[in-house]
């Protein structure tokens, strides 16, 4: 875990006061603490790594099996500043027993996290982070759990586009199925005869556009009329649509998700919802890469209410400081999903409050990208947000 704004406030004060540049680019890393969970460590390696840590000044935090020789492999937990990690990533280079491999997950790791600029390419588009960005959702779905029937018209569902852009909207989503719990799939024939009038329509509005499907097909024909991002639920998983993502130089947000929207919320359980859920969007970011899809081109996304208990979101919501390891935007869809209505014990349409309150945590977390369904208002506390955690306006 790391916080940036807490190191630019260090930064000021130290400015403030009048310290050197040098002093300041010196004692800045001494300032910047870093908390790091290191997954399936050797058990050799652990016992070297503990050992080097704790000669760099920093602490880690190994399991009672370590010390009794009985486990193969071992999570570890390091505690330290960029500076003491500098030290150790330095020993752990010449080091047996996987050393050389840890030392560059942790340099990765600490270059990922300090990582607050990004450039999106999604077809002819360039999206700039910061600011962040707010992804308007157009559901044209007869059945979505908060909007389904609404904008099945294509007029109104133009209407509708317009409206977002003009509260704020730097993106529009397009989806033709719905991926409610319990939601039974659409024909690919169906799915395209409903978003692809739609998506030709907006192609005129200079904005990106994205299409929320799983389906190469569907996802393929929407980049021919126009769409730039992919937002795939299923995370790459379906065979042929890394390949399209990447002959249309789209953009593509992967997604993760237990299950599927018909089963997802039969009993899902996780041991370590963190750790589980990064593990898979680590992977499917590195299988997207192998499959020749450039890395400025790819969005992560947790999957708030995708196969999640009400305390697996509110801890991925808390843990989001986690996911910008891997070094790509992260992205939230937490409007006016279930856990809001039941923490709050309120109808689908009474959650505004709720997703307003997830999204500014969100914000402070390290996401850059919220898909919402009220954009002005979610525009705005965001905006409101950011310019505290900024301090300046």
């Amino acid at each position: 875990m790391f916080n940036p704004h807490m190191v630019i406030e260090l930064r000021r004060e130290m400015e403030r006061m009048g310290v050197s540049a040098e002093g300041i680019e010196i004692m800045e890393k001494k300032g910047e603490f870093y908390t790091i969970k290191i997954e399936d460590v050797p058990l050799r390696g652990a016992i070297i790594l503990k050992q080097e840590a704790l000669a760099a000044g920093m602490e880690c935090a190994l399991p009672w099996c370590v010390a009794g020789l009985k486990c193969e492999k071992t999570p570890a937990l390091l505690f330290g500043t960029e500076r003491q990690f500098e030290i150790l990533i330095k020993k752990m280079k010449k080091e047996p027993f996987k050393g050389a491999v840890l030392a560059e997950e942790l340099e990765e790791c600490i270059t990922n996290c300090r990582k607050s600029k990004f450039e999106i390419r999604a077809g002819k588009y360039r999206i700039s982070i910061p600011p962040f960005r707010v992804m308007g959702i157009l559901n044209v779905t007869p059945d979505s759990f908060s909007d389904g029937g609404k904008f099945i018209d294509k007029e109104r569902a133009v209407q509708h586009a317009k409206e977002m852009i003009a509260q704020g909207a730097d993106i529009i989503d397009v989806g033709g199925e719905s991926s409610r719990p319990f939601s039974e799939p659409v024909s690919t024939e169906e799915e395209l005869r409903r978003v692809i009038p739609i998506i030709d329509s907006l192609s005129d509005l200079n904005i990106p556009i994205s299409v929320d499907t799983y389906k190469p097909e569907v996802a393929r024909a929407a980049l021919e009329h126009g769409a730039v991002i992919v937002n795939d639920i299923f995370g790459l998983r379906k065979e042929g649509m890394a390949e399209v993502i990447r002959e249309y130089d789209a953009g593509v947000v992967i997604m993760h998700m237990k299950g599927e929207p018909k089963n997802m919320q039969l009993n899902p359980s996780y041991d370590d919802v963190v750790s589980e859920v990064l593990q898979f969007l680590r992977e499917r970011v590195r299988y997207a890469l192998d499959s020749g899809i450039e890395k400025d081109r790819i969005i992560i996304d947790p999957g708030i209410g995708f196969g999640k208990r009400v305390e697996d979101n509110l801890m991925l919501i808390r843990s989001l400081r986690s996911f910008t390891a891997l070094g790509v935007p992260v992205l939230v869809g937490v409007s006016r999903k279930s856990y809001i209505g039941k923490i709050l014990g309120t109808d689908v349409n009474e959650r505004l409050e709720g997703t307003l309150a997830s999204n500014v945590m969100a914000l402070a977390g390290g996401a850059t990208i919220f898909r919402v369904h009220d954009v002005r208002e979610n525009a705005r506390a965001l905006k409101m947000a950011q310019k505290i955690m900024e301090g300046f306006a």
